[in-house]
């Protein structure tokens, strides 16, 4: 069957079956940025804020970390290294790693940040008894509900996730404001737990007991926030 010819110009109507068929589109992550930047950020954010509060407790007395940063550190770490190959672009593959950084420079960083952490601690007891003896986490008894908040939190962004992409063409087809709001959303809240920190390190320190802020429920709405979007990349 010979090619359709356009009177006009004896080119073909049709240069190849492919010609008809739409160019694959490279999906848009948050912000624009590449897959698990925004995870890549909260968790340095995370993990920094407790290596922060684990060195000062060597130099000022604060209270250790609050239980809360432990268990996002947990769910942070936990989510971002096996997400690789998955939500976050893996070996091998052609989409740049998150923010736009070398493939592995996320993760060095934050295994890199413990390793320093424990070894200035070592630094400055010089006592191996000493240093196994880490404080626990603060408030631990003052939020009995917390991990089931995050946990909660954390399957409502997989449902919600799921809710917002039925109808769409693509099971990986979520609207980029869905996308850019949460992210935005999820970096305030870990901007006010850090504000938050530095309540309890810098200001409560210098007020008198009855008039210390405190404030578990600010803690948990914001830490359940980000918890959330943990399970919306999932």
């Amino acid at each position: 069957m010979s090619t359709p010819i356009d009177p006009s110009g004896n080119k073909p109507l049709f240069s190849s079956l492919d010609a008809s068929q739409p160019e694959s589109v490279a999906p848009r992550h948050p912000l624009g940025l590449p897959a698990g930047s925004v995870r890549a950020l909260l968790a340095l954010m995370i993990l920094g804020l407790i290596w922060a509060l684990v060195v000062l407790q060597q130099t000022q007395n604060i209270k250790p970390p609050p239980i809360y940063l432990y268990y996002l550190m947990f769910l942070a770490l936990g989510h971002f290294f096996a997400a690789h190959g998955k939500s976050i672009a893996g070996k091998g593959s052609s989409e740049p790693s998150p923010l736009h950084l070398p493939r592995g420079v996320i993760r060095t960083l934050l295994l890199l940040g413990f390793v320093a952490v424990f070894a200035w601690r070592y630094y400055k007891l010089q006592d191996f008894d000493s240093f196994l003896k880490l404080q626990g986490p603060s408030d631990s008894e003052e939020q009995p509900f917390l991990p089931f908040v995050l946990v909660g939190a954390f399957f409502l962004g997989i449902l919600a996730t799921h809710v917002v992409r039925l109808g769409r063409d693509s099971s990986d087809a979520t609207p980029p404001w869905f996308q850019d709001v949460l992210a935005w959303i999820s970096l305030l809240a870990m901007l006010g737990l850090a504000a938050e920190v530095i309540i309890l390190v810098v200001i409560n320190p210098t007020l008198e007991p009855e008039r210390q802020l405190h404030m578990p429920n600010w803690q948990m709405a914001l830490a359940a926030i980000i918890s959330f979007y943990f399970g919306v990349r999932s």
